[in-house]
């Protein structure tokens, strides 16, 4: 059997997302190398705002940067995803993680959450799920769901069907 293939954590926090995250960019990338992690992915809310420090901090020292940003949407509603009503407030919303792949998927995460930014209120970005699904604005982008505050979980709380249903809607946009 060969060996287990190395794990390098996908949704990473920094201090730049208040509440959630308390490290600096380096500190993440000198504990990812202290625990053998090959990379690492920093997906602050929102924004990028650590990715620059992140990524250099990370190619100095061996590790491989993987950029993204966790997003919040809206129009995650029953009729939309199978989910539960909007979670509203600036702490709200549904989350994905969104990881750019490509130098192509870079410009689409900057375009989404600069969309995200300038269409909502201050201090609450929110991106229009059906923006997201757009094929030409993800491209490059790998779509990871396990956030308990993901619409895919929030529709999979409804029912299994609903959850599913959904689940073929991402497929379908973003491919397997």
């Amino acid at each position: 059997m060969p060996p287990p293939a190395p794990y390098v954590e996908l949704h990473c926090h920094s201090g730049f997302t208040f509440l959630d995250g308390a490290s600096h960019p380096d500190e993440l990338v000198r504990r990812a190398l202290e625990l053998g992690y090959p990379g690492l992915a920093l997906t602050d809310h929102n924004g990028l705002y650590g990715s620059m420090e992140f990524a250099r901090s990370a190619k100095l020292n061996g590790l491989m940067p993987i950029t993204g940003a966790e997003l919040t949407l809206r129009g995650c509603s029953p009729k939309t995803t199978g989910a539960i009503p909007e979670i509203e407030g600036p702490h709200g919303g549904h989350h994905v993680t969104l990881l750019a792949e490509s130098p192509t998927g870079y410009a689409n995460l900057c375009r989404l959450l600069t969309k995200a930014h300038m269409e909502s209120p201050r201090e609450d970005p929110r991106l229009p799920l059906d923006t997201l699904l757009d094929p030409e604005r993800n491209y490059g982008l790998i779509l990871l769901t396990g956030c308990r505050r993901s619409p895919l979980a929030a529709a999979l709380d409804s029912s299994v069907a609903e959850g599913e249903a959904f689940a073929r809607r991402l497929v379908e946009a973003f491919g397997e």
